[in-house]
């Protein structure tokens, strides 16, 4: 197999079915052009001594990578990556607000839960309030069509959310609504990292139990450095993707960006 790395075997692990492992495995050699579409795909013996399964795993994995679109299977000649592969996606750039513009043009929302909470502790110590002090929860689910694509989970001061109410949101993006309200927004705090999905993500995402998702965080600051929002963002990283843009000024003045590792864990 064409690969920097050599392969290894799958194993076995809770949440994650072995045919599943191999269809994202060979679904990403595809989409990166490891194999190219119509090239060959190695036979179903050497699949299995590739990756370690048995045949039915290997025939399970190929068969939803038919069902994707992304192979085609030939009676006596093999399996052959499709011709008629979904197109690349371009990197562009964009700026926060246009970036949260774009998502809502091109998505459709359903809203899940919105009331009056006190926040995780967590979120609170974030959101800099004080203990038992209330803000608005607001859930929503992003989808094209049928497609879940991400749910959201924001947490908006109290004094800022009075106007946040389910007919609004229905209507407008949170952030429009807070715009509204003469919000203007700063700078923005993002933490990016995986998590399994667990059952009520399972269902709203459309993934397995145990399956990897991206989780994204976000602390939203004002023009006076007060917290406007903290956002937190599930995807499935088979629909989703994230796309940072660092223009060169803040590469030379700041840290825009930076991997930090947990250190407890190690």
């Amino acid at each position: 197999m064409n690969e920097t790395f050599q392969q290894e075997k799958l194993v076995k692990t809770p949440g994650t079915a072995l045919h599943r492992q191999l269809y994202l495995v060979l679904r990403e050699q595809i989409m990166l052009g490891v194999y190219a579409p119509g090239a060959l795909l190695p036979n179903e013996d050497e699949l299995c001594g590739y990756f370690g399964v048995s045949k039915i795993t290997v025939r399970r994995a190929l068969s939803d990578l038919k069902q994707q679109g992304l192979v085609e299977r030939q009676q006596g000649r093999g399996t052959f990556v499709s011709t008629k592969l979904p197109d690349a996606h371009p990197f562009h750039a964009t700026n926060f607000l246009e970036a949260i513009k774009e998502r809502g043009r091109e998505t459709q929302v359903h809203v899940l839960d919105i009331k009056t909470a006190i926040p995780p502790g967590a979120v609170a110590l974030q959101m800099q309030m004080h203990s038992g002090e209330q803000a608005i929860y607001a859930a929503r689910l992003r989808h094209v069509q049928e497609v879940p694509l991400m749910v959201t989970e924001a947490w908006v001061p109290i004094a800022l959310g009075k106007t946040v109410t389910l007919a609004r949101l229905k209507r407008k993006p949170l952030y429009q609504i807070l715009i509204d309200q003469g919000v203007e927004f700063g700078r923005v705090i993002e933490e990016i990292t995986a998590v399994s999905a667990n059952p009520q993500f399972s269902k709203l995402l459309q993934a397995e139990v145990g399956a990897p998702l991206l989780r994204v965080t976000r602390l939203v600051y004002d023009r006076q450095e007060r917290p406007v929002e903290h956002l937190t963002i599930h995807a499935n990283p088979e629909r989703s993707r994230v796309l940072l843009n660092l223009p060169s000024s803040e590469m030379q003045q700041s840290i825009s960006s930076r991997i930090v590792h947990d250190r407890s864990i190690a």
